[in-house]
């Protein structure tokens, strides 16, 4: 029996379809192309959206949290604080921001120092 052109390419391409789906599904399974640290110690917090590529990152880490701008092309650390713990532990809801101590290098003047007043909850009066 002959197989015209046509199905054979329709069945070929039916192959090719299955064989990149198991590896994509075998890659997605065992974890292969992951970083050594698989999400251990690391928690995005929070996350701003300012255009279709560009967004603002917080990111506790080790202990420290960072904010991160992060562009289609490129990652710019913008701030670099120590985590205050009794602040940590009162506010374990990932989309609260808890208040971190401002120093020298992030004045209220500075682009850091204007995000964390911004992003701070509104106090009632």
């Amino acid at each position: 029996m002959d197989i015209s052109p046509l199905l054979s390419a329709v069945l070929s391409f039916i192959f090719v379809l299955g064989l990149l789906l198991a590896t994509l599904w075998f890659v997605r399974t065992r974890g292969i192309g992951m970083g050594a640290l698989q999400g251990k110690n690391l928690r995005v917090v929070n996350s701003l959206r300012l255009g279709p590529k560009h967004r603002l990152d917080v990111i506790e880490y080790e202990g420290k949290r960072l904010l991160l701008g992060v562009a289609a092309q490129q990652i710019t650390l913008l701030d670099n604080q120590k985590i205050d713990k009794t602040t940590h532990a009162d506010q374990e809801d990932a989309t609260a921001i808890p208040s971190v101590d401002t120093d020298s290098n992030a004045s209220q003047g500075s682009f850091a120092g204007q995000l964390r007043r911004l992003m701070q909850p509104k106090k009632p009066q």
